[in-house]
């Protein structure tokens, strides 16, 4: 059965998953490949993000500042929720993990599957007033 390529390409969503293992040997054939890929994306008007990221990713100049723009994510809207937290609203002699504000984010429903949304994260809890980081993963309030 031959299905036409244009139907392929419109048959697709908005948003396409792809995955990859950069730890081969073959890094300048999956370049090759991508850039043919967007090129056929590009020209059937489909979207490039993800493309771009891993095509970032292969040649080596990925960081997670990229990943905030190819991925369009809003960190005000995260600093916003964190802000929101309880333990931001009522700070105890205790600190806090970045694991337990990952779930909340998740449960506040920020997708935190993207990589390194965890140094993005970590980002905004240190832009909070009043916010030190007291080790690894660990984010200490002051109480006011």
């Amino acid at each position: 059965m031959e299905i036409s390529l244009s139907d392929l390409v419109d048959s697709c969503r908005e948003d396409i998953y792809l995955e990859m293992d950069t730890s081969n040997a073959q890094v300048e054939d999956e370049l090759k490949f991508l850039k043919e890929f967007k090129k056929l994306l590009k020209k059937y008007n489909k979207p490039t993000n993800q493309i771009d990221y891993l095509i970032n990713e292969l040649e080596g100049n990925i960081d997670f500042e990229n990943v905030i723009h190819i991925f369009d994510i809003d960190e005000k809207s995260i600093k916003n929720k964190i802000e929101k937290h309880p333990y931001f609203k009522n700070p105890c002699d205790y600190p806090i993990r970045l694991v337990t504000i990952m779930k909340y984010l998740k449960k506040k429903g920020v997708n935190i599957h993207y990589k390194d949304m965890d140094l993005i994260v970590d980002k905004l809890i240190q832009a909070i007033d009043g916010v030190k980081k007291v080790g690894d993963g660990m984010y200490f309030k002051k109480i006011n």
